[in-house]
């Protein structure tokens, strides 16, 4: 089981995802800090262990990446699939970020980041960078560039 803390709709969202697949989203009530969290949002989307999740389209969609190498887009308010992408990597992904509001990033245990066009759903970049895990990922907007960690130790700077 893993826990995220995620932004729907400028509240936080705090996650926790199963090892059957499922996501369960909760709200805490910022008046009575003794309040018991309430469910907001259960996806049973996956039949494997979902490892990173984020929200795309303001809110409406949601992406999940799993050990099974693919990535599922979720329409939020039905639970429906949108798009489902399969062997979008060759290990599985762990890591995920926004570049823009059409591109994320994603990066996988064997140490690979691509980036993907979520109006299109399909990969638009990808970076053999790293040896081992990618352990992080954020985005230089300023000067288009996408950085990655590594477990292998090393940094990688790519051009987009």
């Amino acid at each position: 089981m893993f826990s995220l803390h995620l932004t729907f709709s400028s509240f936080p969202l705090p996650n926790a995802g199963l090892i059957d697949g499922d996501l369960h989203f909760y709200h805490y009530s910022t008046d009575n800090a003794n309040s018991d969290p309430v469910r907001v949002l259960e996806v049973h989307a996956r039949t494997k262990y979902c490892r990173v999740a984020q929200f795309i389209k303001g809110g409406r969609a949601l992406l999940t990446g799993s050990s099974d190498f693919s990535i599922l887009a979720t329409n939020v308010k039905t639970k429906s699939t949108i798009a489902r992408l399969d062997n979008t990597h060759e290990a599985a992904t762990n890591r995920r970020i926004s570049l823009t509001e059409s591109t994320i990033a994603s990066g996988d245990d064997d140490g690979f980041t691509k980036v993907w066009d979520t109006k299109e759903y399909s990969c638009c970049n990808s970076f053999e960078a790293h040896e081992d895990y990618i352990s992080d990922i954020t985005f230089a907007s300023d000067v288009m560039k996408l950085l990655a960690t590594s477990a292998d130790g090393t940094l990688s700077v790519c051009n987009l």
